[in-house]
């Protein structure tokens, strides 16, 4: 359940701390000297009495006011709420061939497997090294998506480096201009530019109900020209409340482990359709049926 409109929570408080206030302090001692009955015949319903009861109808009204809402499971009124969000590393130490053919090569191919799995998720494509580009913006075209993935090269970005908290910076950007409720980022690269800012900026979505995921290109062998660092990745990984995955040597990698196949929200298992209700049913028309007793009550001590 959610509220609406959750500022009247104020004055419903206030009006149950003046009830409360009445209750304890109506400075009317008759009741404890006189029967009910005998009292109510010797006089009308006290003012005190009206105040009482009005204090709390105002209260329940203001609840009511709240909008507490629960979601409409049936509403046929959807939006996608889930896209993913490829950040691929086209730095120079992508090139090198301890995975055949080269590196990039192996993250071209992973790329086309992640557009194979995209179903009615948008997609879009940032690429980085020195600074970050987005070069396919969010769209469920998995098409345009092939074609950038495949011209992929190293000189695309003149810059050098592996700025990643750039990239990751960017991909916030998209995130909020898109209004992903569940984005899903997949960070392919060999660790180059993973330190404790691009912990922090994954740890930022990770709070946002954003998850990333890693795969790694590449070898940990020291003897390498640019080997990978697995802590560095493994930190990155649960900072972002993701999972770190392998390419292999032989090109692509298994992205099973991902369970791209599956979508998460709010802690539910979706089914690849990746869209959630935008309706919520107001329950404030119970809070009212709560209030008319009072109300009744109250109306029958002004006649009377």
């Amino acid at each position: 359940m959610i509220l609406l409109a959750p500022w009247w929570l104020l004055p419903a408080g206030l009006c149950v701390a003046a009830w409360w206030f009445i209750t304890r302090h109506s400075g009317d001692s008759w009741p404890q000297v006189i029967k009910p009955e005998v009292l109510s015949y010797l006089r009308p319903v006290s003012q005190y009495g009206r105040r009482h009861t009005t204090y709390l109808v105002a209260a329940i009204a203001a609840l009511a006011l709240c909008g507490p809402s629960i979601p409409q499971e049936n509403s046929q009124s959807f939006r996608h709420s889930q896209g993913w969000i490829i950040l691929a590393d086209v730095s120079r130490s992508m090139t090198l061939t301890d995975i055949a053919p080269t590196r990039l090569s192996a993250m071209r191919e992973t790329l086309l497997q992640i557009a194979d799995q995209a179903s009615a998720n948008s997609i879009s494509l940032i690429i980085y090294a020195g600074d970050a580009f987005i070069i396919a913006p969010p769209s469920y075209d998995t098409a345009n998506f092939r074609e950038n993935a495949n011209l992929l090269e190293h000189g695309l970005i003149p810059l050098e480096g592996s700025n990643v908290t750039r990239a990751l910076s960017l991909a916030y950007s998209v995130i909020e201009s898109s209004q992903l409720i569940n984005a899903r980022l997949l960070i392919l690269s060999d660790t180059g530019g993973f330190n404790n800012r691009s912990d922090a900026a994954v740890a930022r979505l990770a709070a946002a109900g954003h998850r990333s995921d890693v795969i790694l290109f590449g070898t940990e062998d020291t003897t390498s020209a640019a080997p990978f660092d697995v802590n560095a990745a493994q930190s990155m990984t649960n900072s972002g409340g993701g999972k770190l995955i392998f390419a292999n040597a032989l090109r692509g990698a298994d992205l099973a482990p991902l369970s791209l196949d599956r979508l998460t929200l709010n802690n539910k298992l979706l089914s690849q359709t990746g869209l959630s209700t935008l309706h919520w049913s107001n329950q404030s028309h119970w809070l009212l049926l709560l209030a008319l007793p009072l109300m009744i009550l109250l109306f029958y001590r002004e006649q009377h």
